[in-house]
């Protein structure tokens, strides 16, 4: 029952809302009230009518939550079925399909204040808009967009449709919002705009193929005349680069995931090397910037033999020789070397590892006979001088490698100056080549005749190449003691200086410094050795060989002498360079003699071997005129390199202290040297194996650091058995050198030092280098 009170509100509350409905006043907007039917805050409905509906899946929604699926066609009311209480805004969520149809909505927007009745939904025929898209490359995208929204990103090649069906009649532009970035692409539009009457099916997107650029950079090559290089890339495109160091970039870009293939066309004609071309091929997929033409000058190569140290000798005993020929010398320092007249590159003896014959030996005094030989059909090591005889069974040949297996072996000298001798096993002697090609060496640390213990000597051996033995298993040849005595630590016999004398010869010795003259004769400097009065020493005599013929031509005759260095750059009858050992000498173009450093005496001998230091030195000297010139470098033992900067000549630079390196020269008489055991750029770094290449310029009186390091102990790099720029032996000293051949390249075997592995420490090296100096 209800109470009077109640009833008689309510009956008030009508008749108040009946007054105002009929006389037109709109109340005002309460927002805190409840309302009633008809005002605002009270649940009032949205509802219209649809005109023209026929395809199906029509979705309406209202506020962006209340939605109505549409089902039927034709004309016909609908009503949302959640109430509002002020806003609304009806929208068509989906369109309908099948067919499809393009449905816009009237009144559809606004705040209710009554129940809202007049929404119009009128639908009438839409024509979707797409197309195609080619040429889009992989992992890349595109945007597009029509009538400038309704944006549409693509991934893929093939049909695409915009998501938006427009009306019949209404007009379409499509357009492209961003292009494809990875990589990047300029797509364009065809039949881009237009009317829609029809499903727009024929837009087409064309991406070109991405394409890009192929380039890098040529190196070492001799510049002047005929310094162009013609290269092609995919057989064409030709490119003409002129000059060294230089960067370019083909005209032709090639399609992204289309193969390149640089290659050379036209060699240069200003050096007689060839160049090399690394990283010229394979699938372009971002700009190609790396590849390399390397014209081989300031290159090591790395031609053969182990990258880790203390490795024994490894030869083929029986025929066939394999191919490749795997043999190869045992890991040494101080070995000997020759070159014949046939190029062939000769090694004997040096401290270091035999061939293994399973007691596992340690390195020790050897005195075999190697040689690198390229002549034959398969090149390599061959050892020479072996015993060849029909292996067991009859049907291979064999050799004898017992020599190589021994160590400490004692000479057999036979009759003077008749062939049918053996050195005894040796380091540290000097060599040279003679005009008939036969292999000339003289003295170094080892084994006399009596092979009672190593000494100092002073013997003078020729060694007679015959040829490859018919098994290609060794290479034939004669030795012949030519001088000196049998015995080791003998003093020097100088007679008069600078008078030629058939008794006059060195003191034994080894380290001594040596160089052959463009005339063919021999120039010996120094060494650990006899003096004339009999006593072991630093020596600083100079001497030559020629005509068979020893001639005191400098220097002292009496042992560790302090160096005498007077003014830089003037030569004195006083001046003399100090006793030293495992120094470097040249002699240049014009037949003077040049010597740089080693282990020895300075101006003052506060550091020597006699007082138990270590002294190492940085000196250059010439001698001219028969006077020595202090050229470059200090006068005090133990001083740091100035290196400057690489491939830059300077009057400031200069090699650090160091004994062992090696030394050649080039055809413009300069002078250069490698590596060897001293100091580095930092003080603070003590002594250690270098790998730097130095140049000294005759001419201009200055030094270039060329190549390596300027710290200590660096290991190697073995990447290329061809010129390489990044090839780069380990630090050593003691290695074996062939001075320049007819193309310019310097050879080395081994040594102590560095391989490619810092971990197994400093050792005996058995590998095989080149290197190209420019000219």
């Amino acid at each position: 029952m209800i109470s009077s009170k109640k009833f008689t509100l309510a009956l008030f509350s009508l008749g108040a809302f009946l007054i105002s409905g009929c006389s037109g006043v709109k109340q005002p907007f309460n927002p805190g009230g409840t309302g009633g039917a008809g005002g605002q805050g009270a649940s009032l409905t949205v509802a219209g009518n649809i005109i023209g509906l026929t395809g199906t899946g029509l979705v309406l929604e209202n506020n962006g939550a209340d939605d109505i699926t549409v089902t039927g066609t034709g004309n016909m009311p609908f009503k949302f079925k959640t109430p509002v209480s002020g806003p609304f805004k009806v929208t068509v969520k989906t369109q309908p399909s099948n067919p499809v149809q393009n449905c816009s909505v009237a009144n559809g927007v606004g705040t209710a204040v009554a129940n809202v009745i007049d929404v119009q939904v009128t639908c009438g025929s839409a024509f979707n808009v797409g197309g195609s898209i080619s040429g889009l490359a992989t992992s890349s995208s595109i945007t597009l967009q029509d009538n400038a929204g309704d944006n549409l990103k693509l991934t893929t090649n093939g049909p695409f449709t915009f998501p938006t069906p427009l009306s019949a009649g209404t007009t379409f532009a499509v357009t492209i919002l961003t292009q494809p970035t990875a990589p990047a692409q300029v797509c364009s539009v065809v039949n881009g705009t237009g009317t829609a009457n029809v499903n727009i099916t024929n837009i087409q997107i064309t991406c070109p193929q991405p394409t890009l650029t192929i380039g890098g950079q040529l190196i070492g090559l001799v510049p002047g005349p005929g310094d162009t290089v013609e290269l092609q890339d995919n057989a064409g495109d030709n490119l003409f680069i002129t000059g060294d160091n230089q960067t370019f970039t083909f005209p032709t870009q090639v399609t992204a995931g289309g193969i390149y293939n640089v290659s050379l066309f036209l060699e240069p004609t200003s050096q007689p090397q060839p160049c090399n071309v690394f990283n010229g091929s394979g699938v372009a997929t971002v700009n190609v910037t790396n590849v390399l033409i390397d014209c081989q000058h300031n290159d090591w190569a790395w031609i053969f033999g182990p990258t880790s140290v203390n490795q024994y000798a490894k030869v083929n005993s029986s025929t066939p020789l394999p191919f490749p020929n795997l043999n190869n010398p045992g890991g040494r320092d101080f070995g000997v070397t020759w070159t014949d007249n046939a190029g062939r590159k000769w090694l004997f003896g040096g401290d270091g590892f035999p061939e293994d014959d399973t007691l596992h030996p340690d390195h020790a005094f050897l005195n075999d006979l190697w040689v690198w030989d390229t002549q034959d059909f398969n090149p390599g090591w061959i050892p020479a001088n072996l015993q060849v005889f029909t292996c067991p069974g009859g049907v291979a040949t064999c050799i004898n490698t017992i020599p190589l297996e021994v160590e400490n072996v004692q000479g057999t000298y036979g009759t003077l100056g008749t062939a049918g001798g053996n050195p005894g096993s040796r380091w540290g002697g000097a060599s040279w080549t003679d005009a008939s090609g036969n292999l000339w060496m003289f003295g170094g640390q080892g084994f006399d005749s009596t092979g009672i213990a190593h000494g100092l000597l002073n013997d003078l051996w020729e060694f007679t190449p015959s040829g490859l033995d018919a098994s290609g298993l060794t290479f034939n040849g004669q030795w012949t003691w030519q001088g000196g005595p049998n015995t080791f630590n003998h003093g020097g016999v100088y007679g008069t200086l600078g008078t030629p004398a058939a008794s006059n010869i060195p003191g034994g010795r080894w380290g001594a410094a040596s160089f052959v003259d463009a005339t063919g004769a021999v120039w010996l400097f120094g060494g650990q050795g006899y003096d004339s009065l009999g006593n072991i020493s630093l020596l600083s005599d100079l001497w030559k060989y020629s005509g068979g013929v020893w001639t005191w031509m400098g220097g002292s005759n009496i042992g560790n002498l302090n160096g005498v260095y007077g003014t830089q750059g003037t030569g004195a009858a006083a001046n003399i360079p100090g006793g030293r050992q495992n120094s470097v000498l040249w002699v240049d173009v014009s037949g003077n003699v040049w010597l740089f450093g080693g282990f020895g005496l300075d101006s003052i001998a506060t550091v020597s071997s006699i007082n138990g230091q270590n002294p190492t030195l940085n000196d250059l000297w010439e001698f001219k005129g028969g006077q020595w010139i202090w050229v470059s470098g200090s006068n005090l033992a133990n001083d740091v390199g100035i290196y400057g900067t690489q491939l830059v000549s300077s009057a400031t630079t200069v090699p650090g202290s160091r004994w062992g390196p090696v030394g050649w020269t080039d055809a413009k008489g300069n002078l250069w040297l490698f590596g060897g055991w001293g100091y580095d750029s930092d003080a603070t770094h003590g002594k250690g194996f270098l790998n730097d290449v130095w140049e000294y310029n005759v001419t201009a009186g200055q030094w270039t650091w060329w190549k390596g390091s300027s710290s200590v102990n660096q290991t190697g790099a073995y990447l290329q058995h061809v010129s390489f720029v990044g090839n780069t032996p380990g630090a050593r000293r003691g290695t074996s050198l062939w001075q320049p051949d007819f193309l310019h390249y310097i050879w080395i075997f081994g040594g102590q030092g560095y391989g490619a592995d810092a971990a197994n420490g400093n050792g005996y090296l058995a590998d095989l280098w080149t290197y190209l100096p420019y000219p």
